[in-house]
């Protein structure tokens, strides 16, 4: 099985891609993004959206956050939800608002799915075309909101050891485009994850004046008025584009910011937690491990290997 690992960087922060092509014309990746955006086509401008209507795309949000545009509408995933798309109907770019996010992307190419690939699916029931049809013909972006059949097939691929990955990635494939196929289009929960644009654009000022103003607190009435909106609004608009509160989206920021001084410097963990506003390197630490899913030296540590 070919695997391949990309690694992306930007003044936010970085990214590693690990691609494993499991049938020909089918390929799972892992992301382990911490950084604001990702580009897809990796410069490719000369291949038409049009040109992509036979990719089919599936992801799989595990933690974090990460916004999909279609047309002028914003679609996100939570930890735990799934979408189906074609290619053709997204933008260049993947956005991450809390810019952290471990998940899965399956990709298929129908047009270049391998016989032996289509056999397998034949002998299940599944007609990958059928899926692309029923979840995609009519709407733009087809959304599952996180279920226990669909958190059991992909939870494991997630500490499955390197050794057996091969044939959990073989497996865990067909049993998700099967329970794909039997998926009703009344499960779509598309419309309660999107936002149109003119809101996304209110919770991006929100979050640019959080940035400008870091170092002090800044009140939700204070940044409703500021947005000419009232605090019911900012709330729930600033939700939907981050999935938080205000408060602690602050804090999720604070924590991002040292995660790339714990990547990018020798700092010692101590100072780190100073610079983020904590006196006590045990609050700190307790607080970065709650927003990043480990400790500043677990972080520090995995991300070192990575780089090297």
């Amino acid at each position: 099985m070919k695997k391949q690992i990309c690694r992306f960087s930007n003044a936010t922060g970085d990214a590693q891609l690990t691609v494993y092509s499991v049938f020909p014309g089918a390929e799972i990746t892992f992301h382990s993004i911490h950084m604001d955006e990702l580009l897809w086509e990796d410069g490719n401008t000369d291949v038409s959206r049009e040109s992509q209507s036979h990719l089919l795309e599936i992801h799989h949000c595990r933690e974090g956050r990460i916004e999909q545009t279609f047309d002028d509408t914003f679609f996100y995933l939570m930890p735990g939800d799934l979408s189906v798309a074609k290619r053709q109907t997204m933008v260049k770019a993947y956005r991450f608002p809390l810019r952290h996010y471990h998940g899965i992307t399956v990709g298929l190419d129908l047009k270049h799915i391998s016989a032996e690939f289509r056999r397998m699916l034949s002998e299940i029931g599944v007609d990958p075309e059928r899926i692309a049809q029923k979840l995609c013909s009519d709407r733009s972006c087809f959304i599952v909101r996180a279920e226990e059949n669909i958190e059991h097939i992909l939870s494991e691929l997630y500490t499955a050891p390197e050794v057996l990955l091969e044939g959990y990635l073989k497996l865990k494939l067909l049993e998700l485009l099967l329970v794909l196929s039997h998926t009703e289009i009344t499960c779509d929960h598309s419309a309660a994850c999107s936002l149109p644009q003119s809101q996304v654009l209110l919770a991006h000022q929100a979050a640019a004046y959080l940035a400008h103003n870091r170092d002090r607190h800044v009140t939700v009435p204070e940044l409703s008025r500021q947005l000419g909106i009232s605090p019911t609004q900012l709330k729930a608009i600033f939700r939907g584009v981050y999935g938080q509160p205000v408060f602690t989206y602050m804090r999720t920021q604070r924590m991002q910011e040292a995660a790339q001084l714990l990547i990018h410097t020798d700092r010692p963990i101590g100072e780190i937690a100073e610079m983020s506003g904590y006196t006590n390197a045990s609050k700190f630490a307790a607080a970065f491990q709650d927003v990043m899913g480990e400790t500043p030296r677990e972080f520090r540590q995995a991300h070192t290997q990575q780089r090297k």
